[in-house]
């Protein structure tokens, strides 16, 4: 007998649930002077929204980088601009340049946690909902899927820690969906935005350049319509680049180089914190940062992460199929997670998307990962006192 299944309730369902976490206390809560990851989005607001667009990556007397500068690329300062916006108009106290810094009140709260949330949905969750909709599995196992995909971890951090990761993943989520519909330009257009949001997403970059060249090259199709298929992909990709970056293209005194430096800060070594890596595990017997300098560590890192991704893509370009693309996708983001340079703890949302969306091929491997991932930020949810929703998210 079949089980009736609905998927918009079990959606549902889980927005309730982040709602739920979103009661807890955020990151940086009356703890000045920085306070938190909340206040660095409330931050970021401020600034996109009173200085220049020159001004949002560069140090001033009304932009103190020390203090939460950006550092995200420029789609993110987009969001931010566009949120900040919104909260100038509901209460310009929200956003008043300088003197709202740490602020914190009930109506506050509400408008930044709700901004996750509509956020969550326009990408995420309605990402999720299509992709899972149209996989061709038994009803009484999509429920299942929709629980592993809306996994733990990517609740805590957006909703308890505080960010909006779930921009960066939907827009990597409808590039694979895109994919799999055989639309390779608007895969190309939605991963160049997701990478154009979080410069993380070059954990997924290598599976997605090897799947969609390997897509010009079908068996049976002329050198000239290959040729046409890869020139399309790679100047719609272009396109969406320049549109983005195209206000501080056009700025000059080093804009550029000044963005750059800020969306890859080397300066801040090669881990943060308590991350479940090679290098930071490497570094209870061996002090890395002690014999090496951060140069030659960069280029340590880049050739082993180098080592470990390119044979997947190798394969995935030789052996293109969409399993292969997803299991690409969990092994190149698990090289980067493992051995590429400045990991942070809630990078491993890298890795738990795809290990999300091919968990039907090995459902019970996925649950595991899942779990364990989410165990793996404990100590980021002791810091910000989010021991309590992560226990009980996870039970759920």
């Amino acid at each position: 007998m079949d089980v009736p299944f609905k998927l918009e309730v079990i959606a549902l369902t889980t927005v309730i649930i982040k709602l739920g976490v979103s009661l807890f206390p955020y990151s940086g809560k009356n703890n000045p002077p920085m306070f938190g990851d909340y206040e660095a989005q409330r931050h970021w607001m401020e600034i996109t929204v009173n200085l220049p667009i020159q001004d949002w990556y560069r140090n001033t007397t009304d932009n103190d980088l020390l203090y939460w500068g950006l550092d995200y690329p420029p789609l993110t300062a987009y969001h931010s601009y566009l949120t900040g916006l919104m909260a100038k108009k509901i209460n310009p106290d929200y956003v008043n340049l300088l003197a709202s810094r740490g602020f914190e009140s009930p109506n506050h709260q509400f408008f930044m946690r709700m901004s996750v949330l509509v956020s969550d949905c326009l990408f995420f969750i309605s990402a999720l909902y299509f992709y899972i909709k149209n996989l061709k599995m038994d009803n009484k196992y999509k429920w299942v899927f929709f629980a592993l995909c809306s996994h733990p971890g990517l609740t805590l951090i957006d909703y308890g820690h505080f960010q909006y990761n779930s921009v960066s993943l939907g827009l990597a989520l409808w590039a694979i969906i895109f994919v799999s519909k055989g639309r390779n330009l608007w895969a190309a257009v939605a991963f160049s935005a997701a990478l154009n949001f979080k410069q993380m997403e070059l954990y997924h970059a290598i599976p997605m350049f090897f799947y969609l060249l390997a897509s010009c090259h079908r068996k049976g199709s002329t050198l000239i319509s290959q040729l046409v298929n890869l020139i399309k992909i790679g100047v719609v990709t272009l396109a969406t680049f320049a549109l983005i970056w195209y206000p501080f293209l056009q700025l000059h005194d080093g804009l550029l180089q000044q963005v750059l430096s800020r969306v890859f800060p080397f300066n801040r070594g090669i881990f943060e914190d308590y991350v479940a890596n090679f290098w930071c595990t490497l570094n209870v017997l061996v002090k890395i940062r002690r014999i090496l300098e951060p140069t030659s560590i960069a280029s340590y890192c880049l050739l082993l992460t180098a080592l470990f991704s390119f044979p997947c893509g190798l394969h995935l370009y030789f052996k293109n199929s969409l399993r292969n693309f997803h299991l690409c996708l969990i092994n190149v983001s698990l090289a980067f997670f493992l051995f590429s340079y400045h990991v942070h703890e809630k990078s491993i949302l890298l890795v738990t998307l795809p290990v999300s969306i091919a968990s039907p091929y090995f459902p019970f491997t996925a649950f595991w990962f899942l779990s364990i991932s989410h165990f793996s930020m404990l100590p980021l949810y002791a810091k910000d006192d989010l021991i309590l929703p992560a226990v009980a998210v996870l039970a759920l």
